[in-house]
């Protein structure tokens, strides 16, 4: 083999690992958190090439089959965006979190209100699940969030921390540029190359995902070593949320298929924890940002997990 190519062959060898790659990255992250302070700058590109790899790993036809049959999209938006908050941030609100954890609750509510990560139909492209479905819901949430995301900050929060304004324009620039990015090199390359290419795509988007996961990870062992009970404790609760929006949309989603029903839990329950650190990071105490890092452990770890089942009930295309 020639020498040149070993790279290439090393990220098309990565993407074959698919979710397993995945699961290692946060491990890696953790291990690494001295890098955390030289990669944060670069989160916002990050989040554009995880977004980039969502639109080329999304087939055009599949894509234009879900646009023309939006039913299923929709309701997804408005269950992820609208339904969950509401119904959570109700739980938060009688359960009194506001008053026993104070330092939290503004990031817990917000990870409520956010819009589903950027990379979730890259996710969905991991475990063999329908990506079209994915990417186009998650558009129609982004469009949703300037507006849901203020409406339940007001309703929960008494106050909108973020402008709506300007969540939607940075959300427009990174769906717009992405989308734009990913239709030249589509034209200029071809679906064809792409397709051959998607090992080489996927190694990519893990590589992505792993320089996230070394910004996320920034102060966790000091936490951690500082109160393990306490940080153990809300690693529990992090997790326990994660499960139960993915498993409770996938039975409220059932009669479209338990794989439709991953699909929509993985929005549900991976929430874009990112654009809001961005934004209010500065303003937000040290254990806002120790929840944003431990958010991201079943973000990375539970594709893995339920590779299996998405593969059993997927649905021939």
């Amino acid at each position: 083999m020639n020498i040149l190519n070993l790279p290439v062959a090393a990220l098309a060898w990565l993407g074959r690992q698919g979710t397993r790659a995945l699961a290692a990255s946060i491990f890696l992250g953790l291990a690494v958190p001295q890098l955390a302070a030289s990669v944060k700058p670069f989160l916002g590109l990050t989040v554009f090439v995880l977004l980039l790899f969502s639109y080329l790993r999304t087939d055009p036809r599949a894509f234009s089959r879900v646009v023309k049959a939006p039913g299923p999209a929709i309701a997804a938006s408005l269950w992820v965006m609208v339904a969950v908050p509401l119904l959570l941030g109700l739980v938060y609100a009688y359960a009194g979190i506001r008053e026993s954890l104070p330092a939290l609750y503004t990031i817990m509510i917000l990870q409520l209100a956010i819009a589903p990560i950027t990379s979730s139909a890259a996710f969905a492209a991991l475990m063999g699940l329908d990506v079209a479905l994915s990417l186009f819901a998650l558009i129609l949430c982004n469009v949703l969030s300037p507006i849901t995301t203020v409406a339940f900050s007001y309703m929960f929060l008494g106050t909108s921390l973020i402008s709506p304004l300007e969540l939607g324009a940075k959300l427009l620039f990174f769906f717009a540029g992405a989308g734009a990015t990913a239709w030249l090199i589509r034209r200029v390359a071809g679906q064809n190359w792409i397709e051959e290419k998607a090992d080489l795509l996927d190694g990519l988007n893990v590589i992505a995902i792993f320089i996230f996961a070394i910004a996320a990870m920034d102060g966790v062992p000091r936490i951690v070593m500082a109160d393990p009970l306490f940080a153990l404790g809300l690693f529990g609760f992090v997790v326990a949320l994660t499960v139960t929006l993915i498993g409770l949309s996938a039975i409220v989603f059932m009669r479209a298929g338990l794989d439709r029903g991953l699909v929509i839990g993985l929005l549900a329950g991976f929430r874009n924890l990112g654009v809001v650190m961005a934004a209010l990071g500065a303003s937000l105490p040290e254990m806002a940002w120790f929840y944003f890092a431990l958010a991201q452990f079943p973000i990375y770890l539970l594709p893995s997990l339920l590779k299996p089942l998405a593969t059993r009930f997927r649905k021939p295309a």
